[in-house]
C-alpha cells in the first residue's frame, strides 16, 4: 500500500518536530494531522481513526504512553488497533523499549532522524490492516434496485 492517502496522526509537543515530519511526509502522499498534546490526539484519532499514529512519549503533562494505552482500550473500529510508533529522543534501552511494546507501539524511531528512516517506518506501518475498514465496507449494504440503477449509470455514460 505504501503511504499515498494513508491517515497519519503525529502527536509532539514541539512544533519544529511537527512541521519536519509534515515536510517529510506530505510530498509523500500522507493526508497528515499533526497536533500537541496527548487529549488533542484522542480527539483526532475518534475523529478520524488514522492509518498511522506517531507519538513523542515525552511530552509534558500526559505523556504518549498513557495515550497509547487509552487507544489501545478503544474498540478495533473507533481505532483500537491502529499501528503506532514510538518517535522520540528519549534513550531507549531494552526495558524502555519493552515497556513500549507492552504499552501498543509496534516501532521505535529516535530523533533527529533521516527522511528515509521515518518514510520507511511510515510505509511499514501504513501496510497494516485497520481494522475499521473491513467493518466499514461490510456495514455498507445498497438496495438492489439501487445498485441496478447505478449500473445502468456507468453503461450509458460509458456508451457515450
Amino acid at each position: 500500500m505504501g503511504m499515498w492517502g494513508a491517515w497519519v496522526v503525529v502527536v509532539d509537543d514541539d512544533r519544529d518536530t511537527l512541521e519536519q515530519v509534515r515536510t517529510i511526509l506530505r510530498p509523500h502522499g500522507a493526508q497528515l494531522v499533526a497536533v500537541s498534546t496527548p487529549a488533542e490526539a484522542l480527539t483526532t484519532v475518534l475523529g478520524v481513526v488514522p492509518d498511522v499514529l506517531l507519538v513523542d512519549v515525552a511530552m509534558e503533562g500526559e505523556d504518549g504512553l498513557a495515550l497509547v494505552r487509552k487507544v489501545r482500550t478503544l474498540s478495533p473500529e473507533r481505532g483500537g488497533r491502529i499501528p503506532a510508533a514510538v518517535v522520540t529522543a528519549s534513550p531507549a534501552p531494552p526495558e524502555r523499549t519493552e515497556e513500549w511494546r507492552r504499552a501498543g507501539f509496534q516501532r521505535y524511531l529516535a530523533k533527529p532522524f533521516a527522511a528515509d528512516d521515518l518514510v520507511a517506518l511510515v510505509e511499514a506501518l501504513a501496510g497494516r490492516v485497520v481494522e475499521r475498514r473491513t467493518h466499514a465496507l461490510e456495514r455498507v449494504a445498497w438496495p438492489s434496485h439501487v445498485r441496478h440503477e447505478r449500473r445502468r449509470e456507468r453503461r450509458d455514460g460509458l456508451a457515450c
